[in-house]
């Protein structure tokens, strides 16, 4: 498993970031035991995945290419975007801002995408699902992923309930990292080394896309 970070000053590592990249690719190409409702998404995401990333032949292109289309089907990228940029969303442009989202997205599927050559049959079972918080439209569900040696590891998916009444991923907790409340941490940080230029953290994140 490559130990790559996927934000800027690479704190997510070691067993956190190990449990995160297997969850994700776990959920997305391993079979998964679905709770009622918000489970039954991850389920499902499974399942789409399955069909679209296991066809043989598929070039490198057409790898990413469906992986983005993943992203998006299940991950609430506007609404994590705004959480990780904070008080700077407010700052900026509306065209900016989906120029942001759209170099974000190209960050997430460039450090994931690689975990896909690691993975090596890693089970992900879903638990309980419950409300986050009163008043929101998070639903927080419980995980375990299997490994082949040792103790499990204990993911938690924060799902956001659509307005079409589906989920979307908005954070996952792997060993008690919260990956969006990182990426708002080493953003804000990077914002304010940059006076808030928004343009200078897109330049980093693609920099570190073109690096691989």
């Amino acid at each position: 498993m490559r130990a790559n970070s996927f934000g800027l000053s690479g704190k997510v590592r070691g067993s956190a970031f190990l449990a995160l990249g297997l969850a994700l690719v776990a959920v997305l190409i391993g079979p998964v035991r679905a709770a009622p409702e918000a489970g039954q998404f991850l389920s499902n995401l499974s399942d789409r995945a399955i069909a679209r990333m296991t066809e043989p032949d598929l070039s490198v292109a057409e790898k990413k290419r469906r992986f983005g289309a993943l992203v998006d089907e299940g991950f609430d990228i506007p609404a994590i975007g705004k959480f990780v940029l904070g008080r700077y969303w407010r700052d900026t442009s509306p065209a900016e801002q989906q120029e942001f989202l759209a170099t974000f997205k190209d960050m997430m599927v460039s450090r994931f995408l690689p975990v896909f050559d690691d993975y090596s049959g890693e089970r992900l079972k879903v638990g309980i699902a419950r409300p986050f918080a009163e008043g929101t439209r998070i639903v927080s569900v419980s995980s375990e992923l299997a490994q082949a040696k040792g103790e499990p590891f204990k993911v938690d998916w924060r799902l956001l309930q659509q307005p079409d009444g589906g989920y979307k991923i908005v954070d996952i907790i792997a060993e008690g990292v919260s990956i969006a409340v990182t990426l708002r941490s080493e953003y804000t940080a990077a914002l304010k080394n940059n006076n808030g230029n928004v343009a200078e953290l897109m330049r980093i994140l693609r920099e570190k896309i073109a690096g691989g």
